[in-house]
């Protein structure tokens, strides 16, 4: 393929795509929604410099949302992340952008791979990988949300181990629920929820909306459902709390130890496999490559 004939190719590509992006912002956003956000821009202290930039973050942000709609369960899963993501808005804006990178990056894929092998994929062809790019790229922050609350709630397990034996043990040695509790803040997300229980509880809150409130900002997770019931239990009932929690740290490390060794395992595997697939190659290029060799010197290739 001609170096001139595909930088042409890329530039229709992308005028074609911004094109598109003109067009879908021109009749998705509603024109008052651009003028009310000038409107409470002007009112703020600064005025000249960022109205265009707020209005094209808005036209992403409204595309977004017409486009894949998240529903009101968004910020329940930013909240849950920890905040990941400042706010819905920052979430959309950078679905968008993430989007528009990978177009970009799509187009630009598509015309060297056309460089390469020598042939001629067309403005179409270039066109609809960049817009399976700009799917994928679209799709991206939904997955890294995802992620970031899966490596949370994974994160609480294992702090949960140790912060359980940490409150058996200042439970044993005569202080109250509540105290240890509180002692237990510094060990991460584990430790902050159990200071923010012990804090709210201080105030004489009822325990099940403390307990409702915690749970809101963690991510779903069963193991820390019952160490909440085991808190309400031991304020409510005044229960003898030492061995239950003893026997739930003992429990969650279990389970982190499991965690450790099939990771190794699973490790070990992939050593395995990527030493096995270099060894087949070696041998096959030590075989065939003086065949081939051969073969190509009598014509037969």
């Amino acid at each position: 393929m001609d170096l001139h004939f595909s930088l042409q190719i890329m530039l229709l590509s992308l005028l074609a795509g911004i094109g598109i992006f003109m067009i879908v912002a021109s009749f998705a956003v509603p024109l008052q929604s651009a003028a009310r956000r000038i409107r409470e821009e002007e009112t703020g202290p600064r005025i000249a410099g960022i109205a265009e930039g707020n209005i094209l973050r808005a036209i992403l942000i409204d595309i977004s949302r017409r486009v894949k709609p998240e529903g009101g369960d968004l910020e329940d899963k930013l909240r849950r992340s920890g905040g990941f993501y400042k706010s819905v808005a920052d979430f959309h804006a950078r679905r968008m952008l993430s989007a528009f990178v990978y177009m970009i990056l799509g187009i630009v894929i598509a015309v060297g791979m056309g460089i390469a092998l020598d042939i001629s994929l067309g403005v179409v062809g270039i066109s609809m990988f960049a817009t399976l790019m700009a799917v994928f790229g679209f799709m991206m922050p939904n997955r890294s949300l995802n992620s970031a609350i899966d490596k949370r709630r994974e994160r609480l397990k294992k702090e949960m181990g140790f912060g359980l034996d940490r409150i058996s043990l200042l439970l044993q040695s005569g202080a109250s629920l509540m105290e240890s509790l509180a002692h237990t803040g510094s060990m991460g997300i584990f430790g902050k929820a159990c200071a923010q229980i012990s804090a709210q509880a201080s105030t004489g809150r009822p325990i099940s909306d403390i307990n409702r409130s915690v749970r809101e900002d963690l991510p779903e997770t069963p193991e820390f459902d019952e160490f909440l019931q085991m808190v309400r239990i031991g304020m409510q009932k005044g229960q003898e709390m030492i061995e239950p929690f003893r026997e739930r740290a003992e429990i969650m490390r279990g389970k982190l130890k499991l965690n450790i060794i099939e990771a190794g395992q699973s490790a070990k595997i992939k050593v395995t496999l990527l030493t096995s697939g270099f060894i087949l190659l070696a041998s096959m290029i030590v075989t065939l490559g003086p065949v081939l060799i051969l073969l190509t010197q009598q014509g037969l290739f």
